[in-house]
């Protein structure tokens, strides 16, 4: 009977590490697309700097900072924030049957970019 038992806690931990949350094996990053309206504007992403537009990956569980700055043109910026994603919500239901499945929540891939495409436009200022 303890080898059945055995079977059966080792079938049970072995389904769990298979089911430990599908977000650990979503992507951790998301291509964010920036573009300024003056292709000659300096576009800032999350502090590094690029030349009118520019694509980076970027972190899904943190929120993304973008900037243009032009001389004789009013500074442009955008935040884009995170939600949880569809991987994330697979989680939170599954944990509803199985606990490991709520691991899968502590990583980025629980969660996704709101936006991907960004556009500044930039208005000129009245110097």
């Amino acid at each position: 009977m303890e080898k059945g038992i055995k079977k059966v806690i080792a079938a049970i931990v072995a389904s769990s590490i298979v089911v430990s949350g599908c977000s650990t094996f979503a992507p951790k990053t998301q291509t964010v697309s920036a573009v300024c309206s003056e292709p000659d504007a300096t576009l800032q992403i999350n502090g590094q700097v690029y030349q009118g537009k520019a694509q980076v990956e970027a972190k899904r569980n943190k929120s993304v900072s973008i900037m243009c700055t032009k001389v004789g043109y009013f500074p442009a910026q955008k935040t884009i924030d995170y939600s949880l994603s569809g991987t994330g919500v697979a989680d939170i239901v599954g944990t509803a049957f199985l606990l490991l499945p709520g691991i899968g929540l502590f990583t980025a891939g629980a969660w996704k970019l709101d936006e991907t495409d960004v556009s500044l436009p930039m208005v000129k200022s009245e110097k």
